[in-house]
């Protein structure tokens, strides 16, 4: 029994064996995703993830772009089908033989074998050939089969009228066509990408641990600059602390007044720290008032930091619905 028991055995080790391995192929599977997008996270590879997430961001327009095109290539292609191509039952192909040859030839009669006619029977015999042959113009492609010009073809047998039309086209497509269909699909994708880098500034300004640190930065250089330069504190605890070479743990105990607010305003650490919060700082001079509400001319950095915080971000429309509620309200109380 033991003996025909072994097959068994031997096979159940081997399938939790493979089991195995399988989890920890999975394992490093899951661990290299996490190494790249680690990568793509970093400075190094922003650009190559812009150019990414733009290519996404244009698709929709690029498909529009593509509708457009096609649309102006058909008629375009359709325009040049009647007015280049072949009249019915022309068939200068099969009678006078490849143009190219002909070009060269010393036996070629002009007007028995026109050469514009047969480079038009031969690029432009159907509106499908006729797009396509346009589109190679568009592109800057004008040659034949054995390198030679149509547009020279197509010039001596037309003449001025060839000309005139030909100019038009060509200044619609590279002056009008391309610059719109550049400009629709910049747009698109740098807006998609702003879009997408305001939504990561913000996650990133808002995150609560982000601006636990900023704010706890602001607050040391604050103190920072209060030592450095000697400014007031209500107690006088900040000159006791000097002399003992330790800033003031407590920021309730420093006050500044409108002079020191100009000084630490104008600091710039103090400026970084601030962009970082998504607070813009024109003219500080002119914003004491706003952190001094009852005018006792001087504010503590609590009322600095309660201040900060409502000038984040931009101004929104709720904030200036709140201050005509608060001025209705107090407004109604007397």
């Amino acid at each position: 029994d033991r003996v025909a028991a072994d097959p068994d055995h031997v096979a159940d080790s081997s399938i939790q064996h493979a089991a195995g391995m399988s989890n920890a192929l999975r394992i490093l599977r899951v661990i290299r995703i996490v190494r790249l997008v680690k990568l793509l996270r970093t400075p190094f590879t922003k650009d190559l993830v812009n150019m990414l997430y733009g290519l996404a961001i244009g698709l929709p327009a690029l498909a529009w772009v593509m509708v457009i095109f096609n649309l102006v290539l058909f008629t375009m292609g359709l325009v040049f089908r009647i007015a280049l191509g072949p009249a019915d039952h022309q068939d200068l192909l099969s009678k006078c033989g490849d143009p190219d040859k002909l070009l060269v030839s010393e036996d070629h009669d002009p007007e028995e074998c026109p050469l514009h006619y047969m480079y038009g029977e031969l690029f432009f015999p159907t509106v499908k050939v006729s797009m396509f042959t346009t589109f190679r113009f568009m592109m800057g492609d004008f040659t034949t089969h054995e390198g030679n010009s149509l547009c020279l073809a197509f010039s001596k047998g037309y003449g001025d009228m060839f000309h005139v039309v030909f100019c038009i086209v060509m200044i619609f497509v590279y002056f009008g066509l391309f610059n719109i269909i550049t400009a629709i699909f910049v747009d698109s994708t740098i807006s998609g990408l702003k879009h997408n880098d305001i939504k990561a500034k913000q996650a990133r300004q808002y995150e609560r641990r982000f601006v636990k640190d900023k704010l706890s930065d602001l607050v040391s250089r604050i103190k920072c600059l209060i030592a450095v330069k000697g400014l007031r504190d209500s107690w006088g605890e900040l000159r006791k602390s000097k002399r003992s070479g330790n800033l003031i743990s407590n920021a309730d105990q420093l006050y500044l007044t409108e002079e020191d607010f100009i000084d630490v305003m104008d600091d710039g650490v103090v400026k970084l720290l601030l962009r970082d919060l998504d607070i813009q700082v024109y003219n500080p001079s002119g914003m004491f008032d706003t952190f001094d509400p009852d005018n006792s001319g001087r504010i503590t950095l609590p009322d600095m930091i309660q201040a900060f915080m409502k000038l984040r971000g931009e101004p929104q429309k709720n904030d200036i619905i709140a201050s005509w509620v608060a001025i209705r309200s107090l407004h109604e109380k007397f």
